[in-house]
């Protein structure tokens, strides 16, 4: 006759059990906390085109509020694909890091006469970090495959090649000497900032379609 053992959870493991939801918890609060605020800072004047394209969270010389509804938008979605809420958390905070990262390197090509480097490069230093830390933990604990961050990263930077040949018009030029922020010649221009509203459109696209595809196996590994 033989005997079975019981396994019994550790103390570590016991914590971890009790710690997660109380993380997916919290992240889910910031999620929203986050979402409402930006509803609420909205410019809105009751035109679509304006709505849509023109108008800022913050002022004039802040983002899109369209594009961080976009963003936004990647987190629920994500979660709905992979079924676990830190993961999707994770790959919200890297598509603002690919996004911006990439983003910032024609953005120094096309500007660098007029941002300050050392402000372009203090302010992208803790994001490449972040990136990469990231990465690592989707990687190591999730095991997302590289494919996927390869797929995402070259797709993008598809767009801004093209963008770049364009001549990389922005509606607000930031990182400049003593780090102010001013709206660019361009700021009232529709289609340049349909490029940048379009842009993250675009690449949130391509990210939830290479995460639904190039991803389809990590809910079971992510429960083994």
């Amino acid at each position: 006759m033989s005997l079975k053992l019981s396994k019994r959870p550790s103390g570590t493991a016991r914590l971890l059990d009790l710690l997660k939801p109380l993380v997916e918890l919290g992240l889910v609060f910031i999620w929203v906390v986050y979402l409402l605020g930006l509803l609420r800072s909205q410019d809105y004047n009751g035109s679509l085109t304006f709505d849509l394209f023109l108008a800022r969270v913050g002022g004039p010389t802040a983002s899109h509020a369209t594009t961080y509804l976009i963003f936004l938008s990647i987190f629920p979605i994500a979660y709905v694909i992979l079924r676990s809420i830190i993961p999707a958390f994770l790959i919200e905070v890297l598509a603002f890091e690919i996004h911006e990262g990439l983003w910032q390197i024609p953005y120094y090509i096309a500007w660098h006469s007029t941002v300050d480097w050392h402000v372009w490069l203090v302010e992208n230093a803790p994001d490449t970090v972040t990136t990469f830390a990231t990465i690592a933990i989707l990687v190591l604990v999730y095991h997302f495959p590289a494919r996927f961050f390869v797929v995402v990263t070259v797709a993008w930077a598809g767009f801004l090649v093209a963008w770049l040949a364009l001549g990389f018009p922005v509606s607000v030029l930031s990182k400049l000497p003593n780090y102010q922020v001013m709206p660019s010649v361009y700021n009232t221009v529709l289609w340049v900032n349909q490029i940048e509203f379009l842009g993250w459109l675009y690449f949130s696209f391509i990210l939830l379609i290479c995460l639904r595809y190039l991803t389809a196996d990590l809910p079971k590994k992510m429960r083994a």
